[in-house]
């Protein structure tokens, strides 16, 4: 019964493949351009149609520039795109300088759009539908092109207009290699890597692929996620910055083997299933059972509505200090546990945010301290909101993470949570110190989902043995824009964030952080001798990962140097996760309005940086 079953996904599978590549319907995809910015073509679906030209050096851009001069403005996106046969941003970013046209290009390093559009030689120009996905003209960049144009423009349904090319052929890279593909030793290898552990049985994906069977039948869903970059989750740009130690990317090629081997039908040799003998742990902890755990109160929440913030306050009962190497969270319902951001609170209380303000303003140069004080007063005295933003914007050495309760340098941290992002376990001899009598105050975001349930989180917190001082500390700082002012259907609207790092340190991780309308967001090292270095992009930041990205090797910067965060929002309708692309948004904690935030650790040289 089973490999009846086998054989018809088998073949109904290799049916809707070969539909795919007869009709004109080719599907969505999503690439990042030459200048690193994400290019998903859903989100042109408000325009008739997109050109895609392929681009080099020898590439005659006349026709391509006279009809995006021509159409650009009707409702018609126009791209160039290099078929994988030039990696090297840069040079493709001097190649179009040089010929003097203003364009993305997108970069298909994989080759596989390149495949999915059926361009098989340089001068193949195709018209493509964002809406529908449909191909609507390939050939030359010709009068048949600009009369497919404007058919699109008219909205007239018609055929797939191909003429012949000839220009020199595409050579695709790794096609006989990947002619015959075992579904063993090829794509199990794969999705056990990088999508097994999420997508079991009691993983936080909403379907498991732990078996032959269950990979054939979400094939069509595995080649769309991948197609545009949606699955693995929290994707950087690895092709820039810094290496990441979670890169959660695939590289080449794997995706080419991934869409291949779906394209050929999603055969299954045999009977040996790698997905099935998997073994996982039996623990919810991944760093081992922990020494202390905290019990948060059960939390029961409604199936619909809105569900106000939540401030905990928990006592760790801890009646000796005790130096602590990491921190987790379990979750107890993933499904509506959105978030937790946790505050250590000493045994003295938590500091006064007005009073760590003034503290930092009166450290302050004095010139630079009395024009903001003078500035603040005003502002109060004529019953006006002090520009706070404006105080961390020009004095960026104030370290926001004090006034959020930080300041001494031998306080541990314990763990918040986010999707993707449940805890952090400190190198050997790193550490922080939990005094006797300290509390956490969790601030919980909860999410509906259409069904009532009971959230019942713990948190794992380890120690280091007793009478053990760990000599080492783990330092960070928070970048947070308290201002916002985004426009209503504002489709890219860009904000930047300067943190300071005031002592040479080692950059541990960085993380974005922003709400529903985030679209990407990028880290730059600006030193203080006028260089700077591209550290980390998220292209496509997606609200649903929160992920803290760690650096594969800590990256030592001089004191001054500022870690400048570039990012932009999206909310126009173009976004699926618009709550209202009418309203200007502002800054506030719950979702659907908006924060600009960047979350780093480092360590400190002189808190015991490595050598």
């Amino acid at each position: 019964m089973k490999l009846t079953l086998r054989l018809a996904l088998s073949v109904a599978v290799a049916a809707a493949a070969l539909s795919v590549q007869a009709g004109e319907r080719v599907g969505d995809f999503a690439l990042i351009d030459h200048e690193g910015a994400f290019q998903h073509m859903a989100w042109y679906d408000d325009h008739s149609a997109a050109v895609i030209m392929p681009f080099t050096a020898d590439t005659d851009l006349t026709q391509f520039s006279a009809l995006q001069a021509t159409y650009a403005d009707q409702g018609v996106a126009f791209f160039l795109m290099n078929p994988g046969l030039e990696t090297d941003r840069s040079a493709v970013a001097s190649l179009l300088e040089s010929k003097g046209v203003d364009a993305s290009v997108l970069m298909d390093d994989a080759q596989l759009v390149t495949e999915m559009l059926g361009i098989q030689h340089m001068d193949q120009v195709v018209l493509y539908n964002p809406s529908s996905f449909e191909l609507l003209y390939r050939g030359p960049a010709s009068d048949q092109l600009e009369e497919s144009i404007q058919a699109a423009l008219n909205g007239d349904k018609t055929d797939l207009v191909e003429v012949a090319a000839s220009g020199p052929a595409i050579e695709f890279i790794n096609t006989e290699l990947h002619a015959n593909l075992s579904y063993t030793q090829d794509i199990a290898p794969i999705i056990a890597e990088n999508c097994a552990e999420c997508h079991r049985e009691g993983g936080i994906a909403p379907f498991a692929m732990d078996s032959n069977l269950a990979v054939q039948g979400w094939s069509p869903m595995i080649r769309e996620v991948v197609m545009t970059k949606r699955m693995p989750p929290g994707q950087i740009d690895n092709k820039i910055g810094l290496k990441m130690k979670n890169e959660m990317n695939l590289s080449d090629e794997e995706m080419q083997k991934l869409v291949r081997w779906v394209n050929a039908g999603s055969v299954v040799e045999g009977d040996a299933d790698p997905l099935a003998n998997l073994v996982w742990p039996d623990t919810k902890w991944s760093f081992g059972e922990p020494d202390l755990i905290v019990t948060v109160p059960p939390q029961t929440i409604p199936a619909t509505g809105v569900v106000d913030y939540m401030d905990i306050p928990i006592d760790l009962g801890l009646e000796k200090d005790v130096w602590i190497r990491g921190s987790e969270v379990s979750p107890g319902s993933p499904e509506v546990l959105h978030h937790i951001i946790t505050t250590v609170i000493p045994p003295g209380g938590a500091a006064n945010p007005q009073e760590a303000l003034f503290a930092a303003i009166n450290s302050l140069p004095e010139e630079r301290a009395a024009a903001v004080r003078t500035e603040l007063f005003a502002s109060v005295a004529s019953g006006g909101r002090p520009d706070i933003d404006k105080i961390f914007r020009e004095n960026p050495e104030i370290d926001i993470s004090t006034l959020l309760g930080g300041g001494d340098p031998d306080q541990g941290s314990v763990a918040g949570y986010a999707p993707g992002n449940v805890g952090q376990l400190n190198p050997a001899g790193v550490g922080g110190l939990l005094k006797a009598g300290t509390q956490l105050n969790l601030q919980m975001h909860y999410t509906t989902t259409g069904k009532e349930m009971t959230d019942a989180t713990e948190i794992g917190i380890y120690f280091y043995e007793e009478g053990m001082v760990p000599e080492k500390r783990m330092s960070g700082g928070v970048g947070n824009a308290f201002s916002l002012e985004i426009p209503a259907n504002a489709k890219g609207h860009e904000m930047e964030l300067v943190t300071y790092v005031a002592d040479e340190a080692e950059i541990r991780s960085l993380m974005p952080h922003m709400h529903f309308r985030g679209k990407r967001m990028k880290f730059v090292a600006q030193y203080p001798d006028g260089s700077e270095e591209m550290l980390l992009s998220v292209p496509a930041y997606s609200f649903n990962w929160q992920l803290a990205h760690e650096l594969e090797t800590p990256l030592r910067v001089p004191a001054g140097t500022k870690i400048v965060a570039t990012g932009a929002f999206d909310n126009s309708t173009q976004n699926p996760y618009n709550p209202d692309p009418s309203s200007e948004i502002v800054w506030g904690e719950q979702s659907w309005e908006e924060m600009f935030m960047g979350f780093y650790t480092w360590q400190n040289v002189e808190e015991g940086g490595s050598e």
